[in-house]
């Protein structure tokens, strides 16, 4: 039986047609699609991104799409366990021999469940994961409003204790804690911020902040995260652009003309702000 990338490869040189010209029209790098053709898919996103992938490349050459995605499950599908038929029958426990009806359904059933257990916990851990980076990107996010808050709550329980200052020059001098609050909002201007949001559809993502070791996160849609601030850049390497929504030091960010659909990988720095914000 052909395999899914050898299926494809043959029926697009039928057709004449090259991976430029399916990149092109599909916005997937020519890298994704060569490794699909070689049945190379640990190169690929994963998943959704993956199956979106090998839709989008038979609908260029007109294959069944539906066709082609059963074609890959069939090839990362696991392996069958060996038939429970190949195993010599306890003599100590016959009745455990006659309360199975088909001894071959029993290795299939229980990969099934363990696969379905495996899944379950990772779905957990994930969901751990999220929740405890949300919550300690919250806490960060409202550490410097309420310290702001305090110091301008300070400043007219001052200005009360002073009321019988006899000389008028002495009101300026209340104006020092307006001074020493604005200082953290001058340093965060010196910041890139960026805020993600998935508008039509779940959206992958991986960013890097400034130097700093990488990180992914899946976004769901209807929900938007805030990235920590960069000193000089940030990199994203984006699953599907279309589903997300991108705003930099709060202003609504566009990607510059040419960047894929799919798998895109872009850099911002301060030299080229103007390039996303109009």
């Amino acid at each position: 039986m052909p395999t899914l990338g050898s299926e494809l490869k043959h029926r697009r040189e039928e057709q004449g047609i090259t991976l430029a010209h399916i990149s092109d029209a599909t916005r997937i790098g020519t890298r994704f699609l060569k490794a699909i053709d070689e049945d190379n898919f640990s190169v690929l996103p994963g998943g959704l991104f993956t199956r979106s992938f090998i839709r989008a490349y038979a609908k260029q050459i007109g294959m069944n799409e539906e066709e082609a995605v059963s074609l890959y499950h069939q090839q990362i599908a696991p392996p069958p366990e060996e038939s429970a038929e190949t195993q010599p029958a306890s003599p100590s426990r016959p009745e455990l021999v006659s309360s199975i009806t088909n001894p071959s359904e029993r290795p299939t059933a229980r990969a099934r469940w363990l696969t379905i257990a495996v899944a379950a916990s990772a779905l957990v851990v994930i969901s751990i994961v999220v929740v405890a980076l949300l919550r300690r990107l919250n806490r960060e996010g409202s550490a410097s409003p309420s310290t702001s808050t305090q110091t301008a709550v300070k400043a007219p329980s001052t200005a009360k204790i002073q009321p019988v200052a006899s000389s008028p020059a002495r009101a300026p001098e209340q104006a020092a804690p307006i001074s020493i609050s604005a200082s953290p909002d001058q340093n965060d201007v010196r910041k890139i911020v960026i805020k993600v949001e998935a508008t039509t559809g779940d959206s992958w993502i991986r960013y890097q902040i400034d130097d700093n070791k990488s990180a992914a996160m899946m976004l769901k849609a209807g929900l938007s995260q805030d990235l920590p601030p960069a000193e000089k850049q940030i990199r994203l390497n984006i699953g599907n652009r279309n589903t997300l929504k991108l705003s930099i030091n709060n202003r609504i960010a566009t990607f510059p003309p040419g960047t894929p659909n799919f798998a895109a990988q872009v850099t911002v720095s301060r030299d080229n702000l103007q390039t996303y914000i109009q």
